[in-house]
């Protein structure tokens, strides 16, 4: 049995430098690495960009992700996406196997990250992340007037009476 307390999460050695520029020490937007990753995997999530990588840089601590249920719940719910046939994937023996399947996201998410920086619209890793939300944004409000259609669209979230 794989205790959690020894389970790590990779960082991808490719993009170590662009991790640190995105922590708040170096002008970025997350405190911490661990909330770096989940960005850029929630990131190449929604984008379909999901990257393997060999070589990794210092590794997190899965405990850090753990404390907070949400980001354990999209870190299992990704591996559960991966592998939608294995209902399997689920047992606790099995969490390194979703712990690689968010790394990869987090990889394609970096990716996507450095290439809008390579891309010379950017300077700042700040300005890339906002524009990045920004757009995601409107691809959202995009998404929802499609399946909505354009009369439903504007209409804001029901209020139900109890």
């Amino acid at each position: 049995m794989v205790l959690n307390a020894d389970i790590r999460v990779r960082r991808p050695l490719e993009h170590e430098d662009l991790i640190g520029r995105l922590t708040t020490k170096e002008g970025g937007p997350f405190p911490n690495y661990w909330q770096v990753l989940v960005f850029a995997a929630a990131l190449g999530w929604s984008r379909g960009r999901r990257d393997s990588f060999d070589k990794a840089g210092e590794a997190i601590r899965y405990g850090l992700f753990n404390n907070s249920a949400t980001v354990s719940a999209t870190i299992d719910s990704m591996g559960v996406l991966a592998h939608e046939k294995d209902a399997g994937i689920m047992a606790d023996d099995r969490l390194p196997e979703r712990i690689k399947v968010f790394e990869e996201y987090a990889n394609g998410g970096l990716a996507i990250i450095q290439g809008e920086l390579n891309s010379g619209a950017h300077v700042r890793p700040m300005d890339v992340i906002l524009s990045l939300c920004r757009r995601g944004m409107t691809h959202t409000e995009s998404m929802v007037q499609d399946i909505l259609g354009p009369r439903l669209a504007g209409f804001g979230t029901p209020e139900f009476e109890s």
